[in-house]
């Protein structure tokens, strides 16, 4: 698995300099997780980037009338974390939670703050894991924003079709800011257009 962390990293920075990657790598902690394990509790500060290997991930959060709201989800084999507390070291007004029972590099804020005053490679990784974070946060919301109801489930139907596979429709839903009921007419109308078309 370790070479699958080692090829998102190298992707950010392509050019990392064996013994500093190397250096870097012995910080990453490899634990198991249960599916629907929470890694993340709202109220408490993020402490930990997650690289996990074969499950889909969820930030959601509790709305006023105790309800679980999807924030976002994102697919296997991606860094994650709550990116505004870990920055901040504020608590987190989310959850974090894998939605299958997955295996996962971890590496604590400390750990990964150290490597970027220590390597200058790792900060570069930094530097571009947080560029790239926000090209991807404008693309999504952007399309989403755009789009109507019909056109969001499609760009993720198309984009991350795991998405539909592993997660509860009203997470789906949830996060889309739709009914559940929106989603199965949507469904519904895909599938009549596949068999008639």
């Amino acid at each position: 698995m370790k070479e699958k962390l080692i090829e998102e990293i190298l992707k950010y920075h392509p050019n990392f300099k064996e013994e500093e990657l190397n250096k870097g790598l012995e910080k990453f902690e490899f634990k198991n997780f249960k599916a629907k394990e929470i890694v993340l509790e709202a109220g408490k500060a993020a402490d930990m980037l997650y690289f996990c290997q074969s499950s889909i991930s969820r930030c959601f959060y509790l709305d006023n009338e105790g309800v679980e709201q999807t924030f976002w989800m994102k697919p296997e084999q991606t860094f994650i974390t709550e990116y505004k507390s870990f920055v901040n070291q504020a608590p987190s007004q989310f959850s974090l939670q894998f939605y299958e029972d997955t295996e996962a590099f971890c590496i604590s804020r400390v750990d990964l703050l150290n490597l970027y005053k220590t390597t200058n490679d790792w900060a570069f990784f930094g530097t571009q894991l947080m560029e790239a974070l926000h090209v991807v946060l404008i693309d999504v919301f952007v399309n989403l924003l755009a789009n109507d109801a019909t056109r969001n489930y499609e760009y993720i139907e198309y984009m991350f079709p795991r998405f539909l596979q592993v997660a509860p429709l009203k997470d789906i839903a949830s996060m889309l800011q739709m009914s559940p009921v929106s989603i199965s007419r949507i469904r519904a109308g895909s599938q009549t257009k596949k068999i008639t078309s």
